[in-house]
């Protein structure tokens, strides 16, 4: 469905973009198509987002192969199911899976977009802290160097708040 709202957009869009030939400084556009569509695209952003509920949903369509691995009692515990992409996000380092660790990055990247607080303190917590904090060894380090921007600060912000709690 999101694809058909985008096409029709798209086409709207175009028809009301003037062709070069004409007067380059028309509009053709008014305000309140503007307006229409960008509260049609606000619309659509706040239906792409995600939480708890659509984790295990999203982790089954995406790594089936990890999927698979959710215990029965773990499954409605959110730290827990994070936990095993953890795991098999760790055991892909371990076995220098880069191809694999990217497939699981791609997804977190996205989740982490779209999250809400509590599925993103999951992956930040039960993911991302608990895959990398205190980690050294040369694959991690290798891993760590392909996490984007966001992730790289989301840790050294954790390493920050635990030297700190050191300090104490």
């Amino acid at each position: 469905m999101n694809d058909t709202i985008a096409v029709a957009a798209t086409a709207k869009l175009e028809s009301l973009v003037a062709h070069p030939s004409v007067e380059a400084h028309k509009h053709t556009m008014d305000f309140k198509t503007f307006c229409s569509l960008r509260r049609m695209i606000s619309h659509q952003h706040k239906k792409w987002s995600v939480d708890c509920g659509d984790f295990m949903q999203l982790l089954a369509l995406h790594l089936p192969e990890v999927a698979e691995h959710v215990d029965e009692s773990d499954f409605g515990y959110i730290h827990l199911e994070v936990g095993v992409l953890k795991l098999a996000s760790h055991k892909a380092i371990v076995g220098r899976d880069m191809s694999g660790l990217l497939r699981h990055l791609i997804l977190v990247t996205d989740l982490l977009g779209r999250a809400d607080q509590t599925l993103h303190d999951a992956l930040r917590v039960s993911w991302l802290e608990a895959l990398f904090l205190e980690e050294c060894g040369a694959e991690f380090i290798a891993a760590r160097s392909m996490l984007p921007k966001m992730m790289e600060d989301m840790l050294r912000k954790a390493e920050g708040r635990k030297e700190r709690k050191r300090d104490q």
